[in-house]
C-alpha cells in the first residue's frame, strides 16, 4: 500500500531508464505514493554482428587467460555472461570477478560467479564505484597481468587508464551500444506534464534528455528537480542548464530514492 506519509506522496516523477529496467524503479516510487511517468531515454542495443562481434568472440574464447574481469553495470553482466554461456559451459577457474555497484555484484552472483569485495565480512558495499574498485588491494600491482573490462561502447576511461599505469595488459570487451530510442522525441513532444522531479541514472541518459528537450522545446523541464547518480553527472547537468540538479551517492535504487526524497522534502520545507 502506498505510503501517505512519504515525501513523495502525490508527487509526479518522470522516469527515463531503459524500458527493460523501468519496472523495479517504478514500483519503488509508487510504493512511496508517487505518480510515475515513463519516457525511456536510453536503449541498450547488443552487438551481434560484424567486426565488433568478432572481437567480442575472440576475447570470450580467451577468457581463461585473464587474471581479472571487471563488469561496469548490470547490462555488462547480462551480455557478457550470455556470450560466456555460449562458449564456456563451465566458467574457467582463472579470472577474478569485480563489479561496479551492488546491483552489478548481485547480477554476477546470479550467473554463478562470486565478485571480489573490499570487505569479506559484509560483502560488496553499495557504494563500490570506480574509485572504490581501484582502491582494492588486489588491483594495485598488476605488472604483466591481463585485465578485461566488460562494458558498452564509449565508457569512462578512468578504470582502464589507471590499471594500465599499474602495469596491466588491458582489453575492453564492448558488448553493446547506448542509443536514444527512436520514439523518445515524439513521446517527449506529447508529454504535457511538468513533473515534480526527473530521475536520470547515467550521464548518457542525461545527454539524451538534453537532446530531446532541445528538439521539443520543453525547456521548462530544465527547471524541474533532477536527481542524478553522482556528483559528476549532477555537475554535467548544471553545465547543460538544469537549475536544480542533485546527486545521489550512486546509481542504485536505494541511493537514488534517498536522494529524491531528501530533495523533495527540502523543497517542501
Amino acid at each position: 500500500m502506498p505510503s501517505a506519509h512519504s515525501a513523495l506522496a502525490g508527487k509526479r516523477i518522470l522516469i527515463t531508464r531503459p524500458a527493460h529496467q523501468t519496472g523495479g524503479w517504478r514500483d519503488r516510487l509508487q510504493s512511496e505514493g508517487a505518480l510515475t511517468d515513463c519516457i525511456p531515454l536510453l536503449e541498450i542495443a547488443p552487438i551481434e554482428q560484424g567486426a565488433d562481434a568478432q572481437r567480442i568472440k575472440s576475447l570470450i574464447l580467451d577468457f581463461d587467460q585473464f587474471e581479472h574481469a571487471i563488469f561496469v553495470s548490470q547490462n555488462a553482466v547480462q551480455h557478457a555472461f550470455d556470450w560466456l554461456d555460449n562458449y564456456w559451459p563451465q566458467l574457467p577457474i582463472g579470472p577474478r570477478y569485480y563489479a561496479i555497484g551492488a546491483a552489478t555484484a548481485r547480477a554476477i552472483r546470479t550467473r554463478g560467479a562470486n565478485p571480489e569485495t573490499g570487505n569479506t565480512e559484509s560483502g560488496l558495499a553499495s557504494t563500490m564505484d570506480s574509485e572504490a574498485l581501484l582502491a582494492l588491494p588486489q588491483l594495485q600491482q598488476l605488472q604483466g597481468q591481463r585485465v578485461i573490462i566488460f562494458r558498452g561502447q564509449g565508457g569512462r576511461p578512468l578504470i582502464g587508464s589507471t590499471l594500465e599505469k599499474r602495469g596491466a595488459r588491458l582489453d575492453y570487451c564492448e558488448l553493446y551500444r547506448r542509443t536514444l530510442p527512436a520514439s523518445a522525441t515524439e513521446e517527449m513532444r506529447a508529454y504535457r506534464a511538468l513533473p515534480d522531479a526527473i530521475t536520470v541514472h547515467s550521464g548518457e541518459t542525461l545527454e539524451n534528455l538534453h537532446r530531446v528537450i532541445d528538439a521539443t522545446a520543453r525547456t521548462d523541464l530544465r527547471q524541474a528537480l533532477l536527481v542524478c547518480p553522482s556528483a559528476r553527472v549532477a555537475q554535467q547537468a548544471s553545465a547543460l542548464g538544469f537549475t536544480r540538479a542533485c546527486a545521489a551517492a550512486n546509481a542504485g535504487d536505494d541511493a537514488m530514492l534517498a536522494a529524491l526524497k531528501e530533495a523533495v522534502a527540502a523543497g517542501n520545507s
